[in-house]
C-alpha cells in the first residue's frame, strides 16, 4: 500500500478546518513542545499568527492552557495532568496564583518569583518575571524558602533542614537567623526584607506542598515597601483568602 493510500496518513495530512480543529491542533502541539512560544506554534502548525492566537485564547478560556509568568510561552494547566502524560505541566496550585500575579503586576514596576516546597524538602523556583534568574533556591539563606517552610511543623522543618545539610556535603551550617526567619514567617505568614526591597508571602494552598511568592519593587526607599504591600493586596483581592492580613507591615 502506498503511504498516500493509508487512511491514517490521509487524516494526518488533511487540512485543519474550523476553530475547534485549530484549537485541538494547537493544544496537541503545546502538549508535545510546551513551554512553547506562539511564534513557534505558528511555525509548527502552519496556521496564521492570528489563528494561533485565537486558538490559544480559546484554550485559555476553557482552562486548558495558560501563559507562563514573565514569558510569552504557553503551557498546559495542571488540570489536564491526569489526562496527558509526558507533557510539561504547570505545578499544582500555581495556575490561579500566576494568573493573579500577572494581572496585579500590570502597570507596576515590580518583579515576582513563585516557588514551591514539597514535603520531602525540595524547594524550587517554578516561575519568575526575571528570565535570567537561577531556578535553584538557597535553602538556608533564602527568605522565600523560610516562608515556604512556615507551611510545615517544626518536626518536618528539622527533617528538611537535615536533608539540605546532607546535600551540601557539610559545607553549610544552620545559623540563628535561619530559625528567626522561620519563626517570623510562621507567625506573620510573610517576611519583609527592607535591604532587598522584597516581600515574601506564603500562599494558602490545599495540597501537600507549600507555595509562596516573592515581590521585588523597582522603586526606592519606603516606596518599595508600599509597592510590595499594595501589589500583595491586589493579588489578595483577586485570590480572596490567599494571604494573611498584611496590615502589620505598614506599622
Amino acid at each position: 500500500m502506498r503511504m498516500s493510500d493509508s487512511p491514517d496518513i490521509e487524516a494526518m495530512n488533511a487540512p485543519v478546518t474550523g476553530s475547534a480543529g485549530r484549537a485541538l491542533l494547537v493544544l496537541g502541539l503545546v502538549l508535545d513542545h510546551g513551554p512553547v512560544s506562539p511564534q513557534h506554534l505558528t511555525d509548527l502548525s502552519g496556521l496564521s499568527r492570528t489563528a494561533v492566537h485565537r486558538a490559544i485564547h480559546a484554550l485559555i478560556d476553557q482552562g486548558f492552557v495558560r501563559y507562563q509568568l514573565g514569558k510569552m510561552h504557553v503551557i498546559v494547566t495542571s488540570g489536564l495532568r491526569d489526562s496527558f502524560r509526558g507533557a510539561f505541566f504547570s505545578p499544582p496550585g500555581i495556575d490561579p496564583v500566576s494568573k493573579a500575579v500577572d494581572e496585579a503586576l500590570k502597570h507596576r514596576r515590580m518583579q515576582c518569583e513563585i516557588a514551591v516546597l514539597s514535603p520531602d524538602g525540595e524547594a524550587r523556583l517554578v516561575e519568575t518575571t526575571m528570565p535570567d534568574q537561577e531556578a535553584e533556591l538557597d535553602f538556608l539563606e533564602s527568605d522565600l524558602v523560610s516562608v515556604l517552610l512556615s507551611r510545615f511543623d517544626p518536626v518536618a522543618v528539622t527533617r528538611m533542614t537535615a536533608r539540605a545539610l546532607r546535600a551540601s556535603g557539610g559545607d553549610a551550617t544552620v545559623e540563628h537567623d535561619f530559625l528567626d526567619r522561620y519563626r517570623q514567617a510562621q507567625y506573620q505568614g510573610y517576611i519583609w526584607n527592607a535591604q532587598q526591597g522584597a516581600l515574601c508571602v506564603r500562599v494558602k494552598d490545599d495540597s501537600d506542598q507549600a507555595v509562596a511568592i516573592r515581590l521585588i519593587s523597582g522603586g526606592s526607599g519606603r516606596v518599595r515597601q508600599r509597592d510590595c504591600v499594595e501589589t500583595a493586596e491586589a493579588i489578595g483581592r483577586l485570590l480572596p483568602g490567599m494571604f494573611p492580613n498584611l496590615s502589620t507591615i505598614r506599622e
